[in-house]
């Protein structure tokens, strides 16, 4: 008989279309204890799904036990006769923040070794909360508020969005499974993790339940993100002037959210830069004119009537 969290996690595969019958599956598995649930939940399902399963393992170089955390999932991998895909890193200084480029170097490792596969990763309902508490800290808009989602970038899919980092342990625990802690989780010179020991565990004491709570709060935001670029994607087209040139007037007459999502649709949807975009707009209602570096290399000029975007270095905004 199936437990209520394996209940949960093939209802939501089924609910969101995540991993669909038949398809080949790469468990992404660090060896903590989220991944290691993924994988034992995947295995639970492996022949109700017809899932091709393999394993893959990033070894990040950052570690000193890296060595042995690759060790340890290819032994779960071999136990459970699944094929074991092992990707490195370069390694590099543990003095600069790697979390954004550990992200982009694992997005181009799931889109290589997926072909025409899916990659199902173990972010959970914690990881959800997280991101949104971080994001509201920062001053964060709808699109950053929006946070993860069921899928990923390409290939990557979410499947323990509906449960949390405790009931992954919990259910681990119960049955006997071994995982690896990350000291990094523990470091509090991240952000991430200053949240989760000093604001959404204790949350979580007093308030058994609000990591799940506040992760659908995100889900929440996430439609209303799409909603929301449905809208700016229109908003775009009904600037349309003669060649590149955009109407002014059209622009001003939008909401300040529309406007800036306008602006940032148009710088190319930069990672970073929301402060220069917000300046920029009210530059723009003030009546200014003149030319103006945007972030991601996009070049504004501003005319009294219209509106023309480039490339920093050449080329026009199409």
């Amino acid at each position: 008989m199936k437990s209520s969290l394996e209940l949960r996690f093939i209802s939501t595969v089924k609910r969101e279309g995540l991993l669909p019958r038949g398809h080949s599956v790469i468990a992404a598995v660090s060896g903590g204890a989220d991944s290691v649930c993924l994988l034992d939940m995947l295995l639970r399902f492996r022949r109700h799904m017809a899932w091709k399963l393999s394993v893959l393992h990033v070894d990040h170089s950052y570690r000193k036990a890296s060595v042995s955390d690759a060790s340890f999932v290819e032994d779960l991998a071999k136990a459970a006769g699944l094929p074991f895909i092992l990707r490195k890193l370069p390694a590099r200084s543990r003095s600069s923040s790697p979390e954004a480029d550990f992200s982009a170097a694992r997005q181009a490792i799931y889109e290589e070794a997926a072909g025409e596969g899916l990659v199902a990763v173990g972010h959970t309902a914690s990881d959800r909360a997280e991101t949104l508490l971080m994001r509201l800290v920062e001053g964060a808009g709808l699109r950053g508020l929006g946070g993860m989602d069921y899928f990923g970038v390409g290939p990557v899919r979410r499947p323990l969005l509906d449960m949390t980092a405790r009931e992954t342990r919990a259910y681990l625990s119960e049955r006997g499974g071994v995982w690896i802690e990350d000291e990094t989780n523990s470091d509090p010179g991240f952000l991430r993790n200053r949240m989760r020991r000093e604001i959404l565990e204790p949350l979580e004491d007093s308030l058994p339940g609000v990591s799940r709570r506040i992760a659908s709060s995100s889900a929440n935001l996430g439609s209303w993100r799409r909603v929301a670029e449905g809208l700016t994607t229109a908003a775009v087209g009904r600037l349309g002037g003669e060649g590149n040139e955009l109407d002014r007037r059209t622009f001003t007459r939008y909401e300040k959210a529309l406007r800036q999502s306008v602006l940032w649709e148009l710088c190319g949807r930069p990672r970073s830069g929301s402060a220069e975009i917000d300046k920029t707009d009210a530059w723009l209602l003030a009546g200014g004119c003149g030319e103006r570096l945007l972030p991601g290399g996009a070049v504004l000029t501003a005319g009294p009537e219209t509106l023309l975007f480039s490339r920093k270095g050449g080329g026009r905004w199409r």
